[in-house]
Order: structure tokens, then C-alpha cells, then sequence
């Protein structure tokens, strides 16, 4: 398994525009976030933790939640201010804007 990261720095962002959503959006830092092995025993024990009707997982020493801070601190995005701006876009323009993108 390769993360998006890897992907990411493999084959780099194809368009300026997308690049520019993308940093404009302050997620830069995830796709910069790279890893080549996965724990599968650790994910699946996190799954069979993790309760929907609370979002804490349950753990013999007692429940625990995830804050945004632990997210920032985590992942190193900002949580503050506004997450994202953009501008609307009706139908067919976006539909241009696809397919210039994907040079079709």
C-alpha cells in the first residue's frame, strides 16, 4: 500500500490550478505525509475500537477522543480561520474547466 503522499511526490501535482485549490485549502501539509508500511494488526484493532455512536474509541484503560488539536498537532494543519473559499461555478463552465484540465 502507498499513501498519497508518496503519490504526490511521484507525480506531482499535473496542473497549477488544482495545486493552487489544493494550498489554498491549507491541506498542503497531507499530501506531504508519506509512508510505505502499514501496521495492519494496529488498524484493525483501531476499527474494532472505535465507537460510532460516541466517536471515541474504547480501550481497557477507558475511552478516548480525538480533538481537532490532536488533528493539528497530528498533522500539522491550522485550525484556525476559515477552512476554505472558493467561488461558485455553474454547470457548464465547470464542465470547461474539467475538460481543459483533463485535456480532453
Amino acid at each position: 500500500m502507498v499513501s498519497h503522499g508518496r503519490k504526490f511526490n511521484k507525480f506531482r501535482i499535473p496542473c497549477p490550478q488544482v495545486y493552487a485549490i489544493v494550498e489554498n485549502s491549507r491541506l498542503l501539509p497531507l499530501c506531504r505525509i508519506a509512508y510505505e508500511v502499514l501496521d495492519k494488526g494496529l488498524i484493525t484493532a483501531s476499527v474494532e475500537r472505535w465507537y460510532r455512536d460516541t466517536n471515541s474509541f474504547h480501550l481497557p484503560v477507558g475511552e478516548m477522543t480525538i480533538t481537532l488539536d490532536d488533528v493539528s498537532s497530528i498533522l500539522h494543519l491550522p485550525i484556525v480561520g476559515q477552512f476554505s473559499t472558493y467561488d461558485a461555478l455553474n454547470h457548464n463552465l465547470a464542465k470547461n474547466m474539467l475538460m481543459e484540465l483533463l485535456g480532453t
